[in-house]
């Protein structure tokens, strides 16, 4: 499959990492300081939400390569200019102190974090998938070169995940008042209102933290078409590769803040990736759990 040029730029990534200084106040300190640091090209838009102690989600679809990516740089951006960033991730809270073990270490595998049941499951989803492993090795090579940078996982399950998936982070905005949070979810959970098909009253994850985060910024993904690992049902061959159909006007990586008006309420705007490539599980699993996009 051909690779699209989001998914270069983090292999460029992986093999060189990013050099830089340690957090600075402003953002022309940082960059006089770092002359050197790529977080890849600039995302058109990214300074509409990239604002100090900003609270941004990214609602993604599981499974894809360009989402976590997104993600990833746009953190990478913020920190660069001198923003503490948390960069949530839909991942169990029982990985956390895993993760923090690996971050900490000078060197250090991956297999050191992918060892667990969660990255093993027979039944797995994109939330563990090649792509998302590929954003935690460039979060650590940033982390090491000195990005103000941290990764937080805030899964906590249970019968309500929105409930407990809000709770998790603003526990950990209570931790970091002043640091600016990306958060990438799947995008049911992202939606700024309350409501779906088969619950009329659902809260969602983004809903319950609008009481803490009144300046939350929620973002839809948009995509021309392309591929996501997913699964159709909750057998093995349900689950690949599967084409999607287009979401949005074909675009270049960049943020826009205007509203849908069929859906006012859903978002605050979207962010456009191009077109979208699949992200098998990083452990070659071959099936995968369908969970709530």
């Amino acid at each position: 499959m051909r690779m699209s040029p989001w998914s270069l730029l983090a292999v460029s990534l992986m093999l060189g990492g990013c050099r830089t200084a340690r957090e600075t106040p402003t953002a022309s300190e940082a960059q006089a300081a770092n002359p050197r640091v790529d977080c890849g090209p600039a995302i058109p838009g990214m300074e509409t939400v990239l604002k100090p102690a900003a609270f941004v989600v990214l609602g993604e679809m599981h499974g894809t390569q360009e989402a976590p990516l997104f993600a990833s740089m746009l953190a990478c951006h913020a920190a660069t200019a001198g923003q503490p960033v948390r960069l949530a991730l839909e991942l169990p809270v029982e990985e956390q102190a895993r993760l923090d073990a690996w971050f900490a270490k000078e060197d250090g595998a991956s297999w050191e974090f992918t060892d667990s049941d969660f990255w093993r499951r027979e039944v797995q989803d994109g939330r563990s998938s090649e792509a998302m492993k590929q954003l935690l090795e460039r979060v650590r090579n940033w982390q090491h070169a000195g990005l103000p940078l941290r990764v937080v996982a805030f899964d906590a399950g249970g019968k309500d995940r929105d409930a407990t998936m809000a709770e998790q982070l603003q526990k950990a905005r209570g931790e970091a008042r002043q640091g600016t949070f990306i958060v990438l979810v799947g995008n049911l959970h992202a939606r700024r209102d309350v409501g779906a098909p088969w619950n009329k009253s659902l809260e969602f994850m983004t809903h319950r933290l609008l009481a803490t985060e009144p300046g939350l910024v929620s973002l839809d993904l948009a995509y021309p078409g392309g591929s996501a690992w997913i699964c159709r049902g909750m057998t093995a061959d349900t689950c690949g590769e599967k084409p999607l159909r287009g979401v949005g006007a074909a675009q270049p990586a960049s943020i826009s803040l205007q509203k849908n008006a069929d859906d006012p309420d859903g978002y605050d705007g979207t962010y456009s990736v191009g077109t979208l490539s699949a992200s098998p599980p990083a452990l070659g699993a071959s099936t995968a759990t369908p969970t709530p996009h």
